[in-house]
């Protein structure tokens, strides 16, 4: 699933929550990018001490079908990544090389289907969320989102929306360290995918953000009885 070398020009920046930047970027010729959602690119951010080009992989953050296409980053204060996105203005012109990447959907589910997701990692979600939900599958389909405090939330709107209209899905956001005044849902979101595992049909598990998370999930699903092979997908963002 490799693509070729493009350019783009950065048409807009947006920043969504804490230390979370949005990049939109137009496509020249102004085509639609030929990708699945759960794909990323990769970006020459810079050089090392050897003059060797510096590359980092991001999920598309917009779905398929548009003109552009965005980008998500948890920006790091003195990364080198962060650093040189930091100096992109709307104008500027950037090369990336994709779409590529394995961690999509499956062409068909024959039960549930469980997003477990940890912060930025939410960025492949949402276009994720939207193919499915278009999809004529029958099972639920449930997405558990967690971060540190509300501070680091963002698209809620937009996933609310689709809880409104897509009535067989379902979002939790959980909150490990928030303000007393959150009223939602608290702690980490792996002690609670495991309890409502005996809640799910034949489910299929996309797990993507925290690498550790990820580890911790996947283990607790396989010792209770959860096939690694053919009913968990993964994508780590960080460790």
């Amino acid at each position: 699933m490799s693509g070729n070398v493009h350019e783009t020009t950065v048409e807009r920046v947006t920043s969504l929550a804490r230390g979370v930047v949005e990049w939109r970027f137009r496509l020249e010729p102004p085509e639609p990018l030929a990708f699945r959602p759960g794909q990323f690119v990769s970006v020459r951010v810079g050089e090392d001490a050897a003059g060797a080009a510096i590359l980092r992989s991001y999920s598309i953050a917009s779905s398929p079908g548009q003109p552009w296409f965005a980008l998500i980053l948890k920006l790091v204060p003195g990364g080198v990544a962060s650093s040189w996105f930091e100096r992109l203005q709307p104008g500027a012109r950037v090369r990336f090389t994709g779409p590529m990447g394995f961690f999509v959907l499956d062409l068909q589910h024959p039960g549930d289907v469980v997003l477990g997701v940890t912060g930025v990692g939410i960025t492949p979600a949402l276009p994720m969320l939207r193919e499915l939900l278009a999809r004529p599958e029958p099972g639920k389909v449930r997405l558990y989102w967690g971060n540190r405090d509300a501070e680091d939330l963002f698209w809620q709107a937009e996933l609310d929306e689709l809880q409104r209209t897509h009535p067989r899905f379902e979002v939790r956001y959980f909150l490990s360290g928030p303000a007393p005044s959150w009223s939602g849902l608290r702690g980490r979101i792996t002690p609670a995918v495991l309890a409502d595992l005996a809640a799910f049909r034949q489910p299929v598990f996309y797990l993507v953000g925290n690498g550790a998370m990820i580890r911790e999930l996947k283990a607790g699903l396989v010792e209770r009885g959860v096939d690694r092979k053919k009913q968990v997908r993964n994508e780590a963002f960080f460790e």
